[in-house]
């Protein structure tokens, strides 16, 4: 349903997603049921993206669709408020292209907000490629929390990852997964949107921190639901291990900027330590299977070893 102002305002940021939006685009008209609009950026190097969706917008002139090619990639949190610029719906519904909703995902979480009185922001539960719940609501993070996860403890105590939450109840959560997210327009530009120093991850972490430390309660909504075909844009090797870097970098950003410059020299040293160890395993599964996969992540973690992401 289009007609009328848009009451939520899709935000779909691509990246390399020629062979994946067009689900997205045909999942999110064929069910929503609200007045809506959808506001693709386009980070792509090429222009196969953009062109699929051009022509996906031609076919369904009925879609209140707009693409818009950035000159360059100009990274997730930065094309998410360039996205919110170009919309003026009063619920941004952030989706990854690679994804598709399973139901009217948008209004039943609008609905969710409706309903808990101190909500500020609620996402669906998801699914993955072969309909299987993933585990997407986390703790915030801290020190002792990264520890545990780098270690692999934290599979046994999930204290970060929540791996003993069952995911369909609806609860309050400290943090939600960004490849969608349903927040009021209002409260995301309370906060100041996406802090564009995240070039890509975390960046939805720190909105979740942002919005919580305002008072807002952040909720895990399992009536919606989304399929996620999870890391569909970075398949080459180069992007893998480029992805592995990048991950560790950003993570250590959200430690200087929320807890100060003492822990984020802890997570650096928790980041090289972990790299090490991924190295150990993956060097010997490389020897033993020559796996592209195999190497591209020895690179990755390699950069995150020696601090240099030069040859990624």
């Amino acid at each position: 349903m289009t007609s009328g102002r848009p009451l939520v305002s899709f935000i779909i940021v691509t990246y390399n997603n020629a062979d994946s939006i067009v689900s997205c685009l045909h999942s999110v008209c064929a069910l929503t049921t609200c007045p809506y609009e959808i506001s693709v950026i386009d980070n792509s190097p090429g222009d196969d993206t953009c062109r699929v969706v051009k022509d996906f917008q031609a076919a369904h002139p009925e879609a209140n669709l707009s693409v818009h090619k950035s000159p360059m990639n100009i990274g997730f949190g930065k094309a998410c408020n360039l996205g919110v610029q170009f919309t003026t719906g009063e619920y941004l519904f952030f989706l990854n292209p690679d994804t598709r909703i399973l139901n009217d995902a948008a209004l039943t979480l609008i609905e969710c907000l409706r309903r808990q009185p101190n909500s500020i922001a609620a996402g669906p539960r998801i699914l993955d490629a072969q309909g299987r719940i993933t585990r997407t609501c986390r703790n915030l993070p801290n020190v002792t929390r990264v520890i545990l996860d780098a270690t692999g403890m934290d599979a046994l105590l999930g204290k970060y990852r929540l791996t003993r939450f069952a995911h369909n109840i609806p609860r309050s959560v400290e943090q939600i997964i960004g490849a969608a997210m349903l927040v009021r327009r209002s409260d995301f530009e309370s906060v100041g949107g996406m802090d564009e120093r995240f070039f890509v991850y975390f960046e939805e972490v720190d909105l979740c921190k942002r919005l919580k430390d305002g008072g807002g309660e952040i909720w895990f909504w399992p009536q919606a639901a989304v399929q996620h075909l999870a890391g569909i844009s970075c398949e080459a090797d180069s992007t893998r291990a480029r992805m592995i870097f990048v991950l560790r970098e950003s993570r250590r950003k959200y430690f200087a900027k929320h807890f100060g410059t003492s822990a984020s020299i802890v997570l650096d040293i928790i980041n090289r330590l972990e790299a090490l160890e991924k190295l150990s395993v993956l060097c010997v599964l490389w020897l033993l299977r020559r796996s592209r996969n195999d190497r591209a992540k020895i690179n990755g973690f390699w950069a995150v070893a020696t601090g240099n992401a030069s040859r990624l």
